[in-house]
């Protein structure tokens, strides 16, 4: 059975930051900040060449995108999917990307040029199923 977004995830696909959990060769979880877009029932995620999750992904693509919650602990979602590395595309020609955080690249020193060749490498999650209350 396919995995179908439900209206929790739909929701919060427009937060600026999330979390990434892959799993490290000695089975530990290894969870880092991201920014994504949701495209086409998938999280598209970028990375720099060399980065641990990259080498954590091609050993185990079994991974789990999680939301912050609200200040009460409430709000909670995790999604679990199955990641794969994506060659050949880039932040700025991903539908929403540029839109959605092409205002925050000043704050980290970057430019749409910068960005695209530093964050060079693709992720892509396609959810297996979420949980949350």
């Amino acid at each position: 059975m396919a995995f179908e977004p439900d209206e929790k995830l739909l929701k919060r696909v427009d937060e600026p930051l999330a979390w990434l959990t892959t799993v490290t060769p000695t089975n530990r979880p290894a969870p880092r900040p991201i920014w994504f877009v949701y495209v086409d029932g998938a999280f598209i995620v970028f990375s720099q060449t060399g980065a641990a999750k990259l080498k954590h992904i091609t050993a185990n693509p079994n991974v789990s995108i999680n939301f912050n919650t609200n200040t009460g602990g409430g709000d909670v979602l995790v999604v679990s999917g199955t990641a794969e590395i994506v060659e050949g595309i880039k932040a700025s020609t991903t539908p929403g990307y540029l839109d959605k955080y092409e205002a925050l690249y000043a704050g980290i020193g970057s430019d749409v040029a910068k960005f695209d060749a530093e964050y060079n490498v693709g992720i892509r999650v396609t959810p297996t199923k979420s949980w949350g209350f």
